[in-house]
């Protein structure tokens, strides 16, 4: 574990002698460790959102609200926390693998990508995203309607994208058609 200030020590009532702290003052590299025990005392958290990977669901800046989760109850579809090399990471699960010698790999992948993570192993998980703040309201992740609504949205989103996507390789196959013309 990284070394915390002066006179501070990591155990129950944490959050009450975390010194205050102006945004941007606690160390990015202190944020996983300070997270992982108190997700581990049985604490939920609260931080912004960082990056733009998990579009449209949870947005840049967004404050995300994460609970203690096993591994074991974690199911496909299910927005994670979990750690990989000294950072955290929210994202979520595309599909779940099960190994021999009861070895479960996580698969997961940010709702913005076309690809999916690394695998990721049951001790790696910190939490579960449960709820996202938009616009002065708390939005759910967990509930059966939540995740409905989601996949939907999700179906949309990629299907859009990629129309987009042939929409832009047509116009750039004629845009070259056109110039092969213009030059002949």
């Amino acid at each position: 574990m990284r070394a915390m200030p002066e006179g501070m020590e990591m155990g129950p009532r944490t959050l009450n002698r975390l010194p205050s702290l102006a945004p941007g003052q606690l160390s990015p590299s202190l944020l996983p460790e300070v997270i992982l025990d108190l997700l581990s005392l049985g604490h939920g958290v609260r931080f912004r959102a960082k990056g733009g990977s998990m579009q449209p669901t949870i947005r840049e800046g967004e404050v995300i609200t994460v609970a203690p989760v096993k591994p074991r109850d974690v199911k496909q579809r299910d927005v994670i926390l979990y750690r990989n090399k000294g950072r955290v990471v929210v994202h979520r699960v595309a599909r779940i693998r099960r190994k021999e010698g009861n070895r479960v790999l996580f698969i997961t992948r940010g709702d913005g990508s076309c690809s999916c993570d690394a695998p990721v192993e049951s001790h790696q998980i910190l939490g579960a995203v449960v709820s996202v703040q938009r616009n002065g309201r708390s939005i759910d992740l967990v509930s059966k309607r939540s995740k409905i609504l989601t996949k939907a949205m999700l179906t949309a989103f990629r299907l859009k994208r990629l129309v987009f996507t042939r929409v832009l390789a047509n116009r750039f196959a004629e845009n070259q058609e056109v110039q092969k013309a213009i030059r002949s």
